[in-house]
């Protein structure tokens, strides 16, 4: 038997925080430099954190 490690809720946080700014060049909507994940404070990188989880959850129930 095969098992998976799943990526812990920080990680999907940062993947996806990284994802958004590649995605959008690394420039936020008033056109200001994104930080990198390690300058974001505790608060803004649980929010990302968050709901990068409640995308999992999403996906794993509707899988």
């Amino acid at each position: 038997m095969i098992f998976k490690v799943r990526p812990d809720t920080a990680r999907l946080g940062q993947d996806a925080y990284e994802a958004y700014a590649t995605a959008v060049e690394n420039r936020s909507v008033s056109g200001e430099e994104l930080p990198p994940w390690v300058e974001l404070t505790r608060p803004v990188q649980n929010a990302w954190s968050l709901a990068a989880e409640a995308v999992r959850h999403r996906v794993e129930l509707n899988a």
